[in-house]
C-alpha cells in the first residue's frame, strides 16, 4: 500500500498545463519549450500538455496569440493568452474586376541539437477575377539553411508546395474539408453557440470556434488523426505498413493545422477574408541514444488586400515588391505586424542568418 501511495504521488506531481484564451476556451497545438529551447510538447486539443517534464520556467507560443514565459513553480496551472497584435483593415467591396490579396509565408525547420537548421520565407501576390472565377499566383522567396544540402533538398522537394501553401483557397475551407474526406465520414456539427464539432467515423478530429465579437472563426484540425484514420478507411495495408515504418523513427508525433478568417455577424466570409494559417509537424527522433524533438512549421499570413482594376492591380504589386534579404524580412514582419516566432526560435534563427538581432 505504500508503493501504491508513493506511485500515486508520483503520478499527480507531473505538472499539468493548460493554456486557454481571454474567455477561458481551450486553445489546441500550443508549443511549449523550455528557456534554453529545448522542445517539451504541444497541448492538445484541448489546450492540455500533460507534464513540462520538470521545467521551472517555460515558453509558450502560438501563431495566433503573444509569445508568453510562465514560471511554473513545480505545479500545475493555467495559461492565459493573448491576442496577437495582428489584424487587417476592414475593405469596402467596389464594383472592381479583381480582389488582390497578398500573403507572406514562412517555413522553419528546428531541432533540439541544431536549433533552427532551415528557414524560408516568400511573398505572394493572389489575384482573383472576380469575372471569370479565376485565380492567378506569383511568389519571391528567400531561404537559408546551416547545411546547403538541406536547402537544396528541401527547396527542391517542397519548394512549390510551400509557394501553393501560401495561394488564397477559392473554395471554404469547411466545403473542402467535408469534400476531401468523404471516406473518412468527415462531418462539421454544431456543438453550441459560436462553436461546431469536426469529426469523422473515429471521433473528434478538431473545432471551428466563432468570436463574433472579434469577427474571427478559427479552425484547429489534428491533421495527423486525419491521416491515420484515412489509411484505416481505405484497408490500404501497404501504405498502412510504410506509415507506420515510419512512425517507428518519429515518437510521440503530431501534426496539426490551425485557420483564422474573418467573418461577418452571419458568420459569413470570402477568400479575401483569409488571416492566418499554419501547419505543424512534430516528433521525437533518436539520435546518438538520445530523443531530440523535431518541428517542422509552415506559417502564412495576409499582409494586404484590395478590390482592384487592371492599371490599380499593376502599381500595388510594384508598391508591394520588396528585396528578400534578412533584414528587410525581419522590417516586413514589423510593419505588418507578423506574429512574433517564439523568443528561443528567433534567437536560433538570427544565428543562422548570422545577425546580431
Amino acid at each position: 500500500m505504500l508503493t501504491v501511495a508513493t506511485l500515486a504521488t508520483v503520478s499527480v506531481s507531473a505538472q499539468r498545463i493548460r493554456t486557454i484564451d481571454k474567455d477561458g476556451q481551450p486553445v489546441p497545438y500550443v508549443s511549449v519549450m523550455t528557456t534554453d529551447a529545448k522542445f517539451i510538447g504541444i497541448t492538445d486539443d484541448d489546450g492540455v500538455i500533460a507534464d513540462v517534464k520538470g521545467a521551472d520556467t517555460i515558453t509558450v507560443s502560438h501563431i495566433a496569440y503573444k509569445p508568453k514565459l510562465y514560471k511554473v513553480n513545480g505545479k500545475s496551472g493555467s495559461i492565459t493568452l493573448e491576442d496577437a497584435d495582428f489584424g487587417l483593415p476592414e475593405i469596402v467591396v467596389k464594383k472592381k474586376p479583381l480582389v488582390y490579396v497578398q500573403t507572406y509565408y514562412r517555413m522553419y525547420y528546428y531541432d533540439d541539437e541544431d536549433g533552427v537548421s532551415y528557414y524560408r520565407v516568400g511573398l505572394t501576390d493572389n489575384v482573383y477575377d472576380r469575372t471569370t472565377k479565376k485565380l492567378s499566383a506569383s511568389t519571391t522567396n528567400a531561404s537559408k539553411a546551416m547545411y546547403g544540402i538541406l536547402k537544396t533538398t528541401l527547396n527542391a522537394l517542397v519548394g512549390r508546395i510551400l509557394n501553393h501553401a501560401s495561394q488564397i483557397q477559392m473554395k471554404k475551407r469547411e466545403e473542402t474539408l467535408v469534400n476531401n474526406n468523404k471516406e473518412i465520414q468527415l462531418k462539421i456539427t454544431p456543438e453550441g453557440p459560436g462553436k461546431k464539432r469536426i469529426s469523422d467515423f473515429k471521433g473528434t478530429i478538431g473545432h471551428i470556434t466563432d468570436d463574433l465579437s472579434a469577427g474571427r472563426r478559427r479552425i484547429s484540425i489534428s491533421t495527423d488523426l486525419m491521416s491515420r484514420h484515412r489509411l484505416e478507411a481505405i484497408g490500404n495495408a501497404k501504405k498502412q505498413a510504410k506509415r507506420e515504418k515510419r512512425e517507428a523513427k518519429k515518437k510521440n508525433q503530431q501534426e496539426s493545422d490551425f485557420i483564422i478568417y474573418r467573418i461577418d455577424e452571419a458568420g459569413n466570409y470570402a477568400p479575401e477574408d483569409f488571416v492566418m494559417a499554419q501547419n505543424m509537424t512534430s516528433y521525437d527522433k533518436e539520435s546518438d541514444g538520445k530523443d531530440l524533438h523535431t518541428v517542422l512549421a509552415m506559417q502564412v499570413f495576409t499582409t494586404d488586400r484590395a478590390y482592384v482594376d487592371k492599371a490599380e492591380l499593376k502599381a500595388l504589386k510594384k508598391a508591394n515588391k520588396m528585396k528578400m534579404t534578412y533584414q528587410n524580412i525581419r522590417q516586413f514582419e514589423r510593419a505588418h505586424n507578423i506574429p512574433a516566432l517564439d523568443p528561443v526560435i528567433q534567437q536560433k534563427l538570427n544565428e543562422l542568418w548570422k545577425t546580431g538581432e
